[in-house]
């Protein structure tokens, strides 16, 4: 059997869109580059230069806060909590006979952000503060996948640590200061490094193009070739990996159409994720629309949002 001809093809992922929410457990372009179990937590400590093996089971742990709307809670976004390392070191004071129980390894490399090596928790179900930030928690606290009364007892450890944080003093020097206090915590991205299963286009690009830094810690991880600017990568091969509000988009959707015109590249596949479900489309030069007159027509460049709608 002769060998397959891959077709000269860029692909488009189009990471998320304001106005597509899911409420599936997990953003689609999460699970696209890291497969169900998103398993992002070992990734994002290993890029803190710990050694992580493929079968460890490490959790994220994030200091939080939580505030009560009318009649449910909402997390608030870590980005405008601004914890100093003398805060986090204090807070975690406090509770570390609590984080003993959860595992016997932590790590806190980052004020703002700390891992636990724990296989008891590797069946727990959670989403990250990026979904989970602005909304009602209910729909959003870890849940039992295989096994039951893990959640349970997370949420016992977390009621724990909500309990001595209450009145610390980080606290109530923040709310002094007229700051949100570290109320809780959130988990996420638990697994291991054998879990993490990229999307198949992943592994069948030659370049991996993207500013995302969980495709960036992932481009590490397997030694594939990254960038984040395409003006010196061929888009024959590569995958690009951009949020739908990237001021770059219709500047790379532009060039890759010019491509497809001067016959640099046969395809574009373009992909994204409407209302969470992962939605794909293959463009080639005969799709694009067409100016002149007659036998005179030229292909011209499309509108990425008439694709999008279509």
């Amino acid at each position: 059997m002769p060998p397959k001809i891959k077709v000269m093809k860029y692909a488009l992922v189009i990471a998320d869109s304001q106005d597509q929410e899911s409420f599936d457990r997990g953003l689609p372009y999460e699970k696209f580059l890291l497969g169900s179990q998103n398993a992002s937590a070992p990734l994002d400590l290993q890029s803190h230069g710990v050694t992580v093996k493929p079968n460890t089971c490490v959790a994220r742990i994030e200091p939080v806060h939580i505030h009560a709307a009318r009649d449910h809670l909402v997390l608030t976004s870590t980005e405008i909590l601004d914890i100093q390392a003398s805060e986090a070191d204090a807070l975690f004071e406090s509770v570390k006979d609590i984080f003993a129980e959860m595992s016997d390894i932590t790590h806190r490399s980052k004020p703002h952000k700390w891992f636990i090596e724990s296989s008891a928790l590797q069946t727990l179900s959670t989403v990250s503060t990026a979904q989970a930030e602005s909304r009602n928690i209910d729909h959003w606290m870890p849940s039992d996948t295989s096994q039951e009364g893990v959640a349970r007892q997370w949420r016992k450890w977390q009621n724990e640590i909500q309990m001595i944080w209450f009145n610390h003093p980080v606290n109530e020097a923040r709310q002094a200061e007229g700051m949100l206090s570290i109320n809780s915590v959130w988990i996420s991205g638990n697994g291991t490094l054998n879990d993490i299963k990229p999307n198949e286009r992943l592994l069948d690009a030659k370049h991996w193009h993207s500013s995302d830094g969980c495709l960036n810690l992932l481009a590490s991880h397997l030694n594939k070739p990254h960038a984040t600017s395409l003006n010196e990568l061929s888009l024959a091969g590569t995958i690009s990996l951009l949020s739908a509000s990237d001021p770059e988009l219709s500047t790379i959707w532009q060039k890759a159409n010019e491509a497809l015109i001067n016959h640099q590249i046969k395809e574009i596949e373009l992909i994204d994720f409407p209302e969470g479900q992962e939605r794909s489309r293959t463009i080639t030069i005969e799709q694009l629309p067409k100016k002149g007159f007659a036998l005179w027509k030229k292909p011209v460049v499309g509108s990425l949002q008439d694709m999008l709608r279509s």
